[in-house]
């Protein structure tokens, strides 16, 4: 669906918006002043409705909960397509500016979060020492709730810090040093 910039707002369009918005798993256009559009036709609208005219005031309340649901329904998208764009770096379309502007806020905060999430347990894991078996061992679960094992003598591997000083502390194994 293609919407003209100039169009203007009527409970027609706005209920296309909506069901297409309910329809599509991705952001639907809309005009680039939709929300400003809406806020003025409910302006107009309220003020017809001081002169005490039901059909008025059923429109307006019905406007109000088509217009929400088009913003929780485009809100929930932006927020999907910003952690799809902070893993992949796809962008979404049909952003108006103000949803541009959220979208990258958004982006830009899982971004920074997912960089150092990822970094500091990849850095954790690549600096977890290893150590060398010298007895076999059979599979345990570790202080992390992880499980090891089974291991026989010889084998090399990394497993908690906490559980790695028992195994040395019983001499069932060593700490594996790489000499360059």
């Amino acid at each position: 669906m293609v919407f003209m910039e100039e169009q203007t707002i009527t409970y027609e369009l706005i209920r296309k918006i909506q069901r297409e918005e309910q329809r599509q798993p991705k952001l639907t256009p809309i005009p680039e002043n939709f929300f400003e559009a809406l806020a003025k036709y409910l302006q107009q609208k309220k003020q017809l409705a001081l002169k005490d005219d039901r059909k008025v005031t059923l429109e307006i309340k019905n406007v109000e909960r088509l217009v929400e649901d088009i913003f929780n329904r485009r809100e929930r998208k932006i927020l999907n397509a910003s952690i799809i764009a902070a893993r992949t770096g796809i962008q979404p379309e049909n952003l108006t500016s103000e949803e541009k502007a959220f979208f990258e806020e958004i982006t830009s905060i899982l971004k920074k979060r997912r960089g150092k999430m990822l970094e500091k347990t990849l850095k954790e894991k690549e600096l977890a020492p290893m150590i060398v078996f010298k007895v076999d061992v059979p599979a345990f679960v570790g202080i992390d709730g992880n499980t090891y094992g089974p291991f026989k003598s010889g084998d090399i591997a990394r497993i908690p810090e906490e559980n790695m000083k028992v195994f040395v502390e019983k001499g069932m194994a060593e700490e594996f040093k790489v000499n360059v």
